[in-house]
């Protein structure tokens, strides 16, 4: 995946949105040996372990399955464009691809967020059956249309942990005195507890911490955030997330350049996706028992939640989702997200969590 060198003046040109650095590039390239050139804006740091390197995997399994008749060049947060600014230089035909999170998207359309992360919502399996068999992707490719994008799930984190905290939690009177990172519908519900919520890139969010601009954040799953090094400066972790109980990663295509794509080629991509989310989420599973005993040789104090925090959290869910469903389809998405969880809750009994209740027999 070596990238090409670009050129600043033509994107510069194109673009509609803040340029970093020195270079740039002129997205539809089709190079007389029938290569097909896309270049890829994530918003993560540079061959970062897990949501990064998933990127670096999926560019690898496209030029693979496209027998290198596809070319994918990948550019981390802040080469090309800020790690927030990857959906606009999507939607502008300046860039071919984005690989990112939908809840930083919610500025755009409230509605975003649902297919990335939701309070109490659905766990990986469940998402991935409403996005594949149920209404899940079509009312995602008309959400995407609006801004001429097409959209993939390419990875999921499993289980995510509440957040990195300098000072214990002890209950929900000390919720409503922190500043933390924690984005989407998260954010807001801790906004109802008293919490001042704000959105940082991951990359910037250690930093943040260190400097005191922040009192705690939440960042992902325990792999993650031991690479990020979060607990050199909070000793406090806290679980479960109900905030983010598993956040799924997407790939944003312009929608243009994948309508010009012919049906073989777009096949290519759309499997190579359904392969990666499949391998990430298997990748973090396999790493994460490992990432939680390094932890706590390192001192973390991994800490339940205190039960009025989450009993306060589950009261004021519904009215927090409710704002993210203020369009016709924020709403025909929110309806089928929770038709579908509400019908999955019905038959909890026969679900996995019993299984695994066993196993502790």
């Amino acid at each position: 995946m070596k990238k090409n060198k670009i050129n600043r003046r033509s994107f510069l040109k194109k673009a509609s949105i803040p340029v970093i650095g020195a270079a740039s590039f002129n997205t539809f390239n089709v190079h007389a040996s029938s290569i097909t050139e896309l270049n890829m804006v994530t918003s993560w740091p540079e061959n970062f372990p897990g949501i990064g390197l998933g990127a670096n995997r999926l560019a690898a399994r496209i030029e693979s399955l496209s027998d290198n008749k596809i070319k994918v060049n990948v550019y981390s947060a802040g080469e090309l464009v800020p790690p927030f600014g990857v959906f606009d230089a999507v939607s502008s035909s300046t860039a071919d691809l984005y690989h990112s999170a939908e809840f930083y998207w919610g500025g755009k359309n409230r509605a975003y967020p649902f297919f990335a992360a939701v309070p109490f919502g659905m766990t990986a399996e469940e998402f991935n059956s409403w996005i594949y068999l149920g209404e899940g992707q079509a009312l995602w490719d008309e959400l995407g249309s609006d801004f001429n994008l097409k959209h993939f799930v390419v990875g999921n984190t499993g289980s995510t942990l509440f957040g990195w905290f300098k000072d214990e939690l002890n209950s929900i009177e000390d919720i409503s005195k922190i500043k933390i990172r924690s984005p989407g519908m998260g954010g807001d519900l801790l906004k109802t507890m008293g919490a001042t919520p704000v959105n940082i890139p991951g990359g910037e969010i250690l930093q943040a911490l260190s400097s005191g601009a922040i009192d705690a954040a939440d960042w992902s799953n325990p792999v993650m955030d031991l690479a990020f090094g979060f607990y050199k400066v909070a000793k406090y972790c806290y679980y479960p997330d109900f905030k983010k109980p598993t956040v799924s990663i997407s790939l944003g295509m312009n929608l243009d350049r994948w309508n010009a794509l012919d049906k073989n080629t777009q096949s290519i991509i759309e499997y190579a996706c359904q392969s990666e989310n499949q391998e990430m989420l298997s990748d973090f599973m396999y790493k994460e028992a490992a990432a939680i005993e390094k932890l706590k040789s390192l001192n973390v104090n991994f800490r339940k939640l205190p039960d009025d925090i989450v009993v306060e959290a589950k009261k004021n869910a519904p009215g927090v989702l409710d704002t993210y469903a203020d369009t016709a389809i924020g709403t025909k998405i929110r309806d089928s997200y929770f038709d579908f969880l509400n019908m999955r809750s019905n038959y909890k009994d026969f679900d996995i969590s019993n299984y695994l209740n066993f196993r502790k027999i």
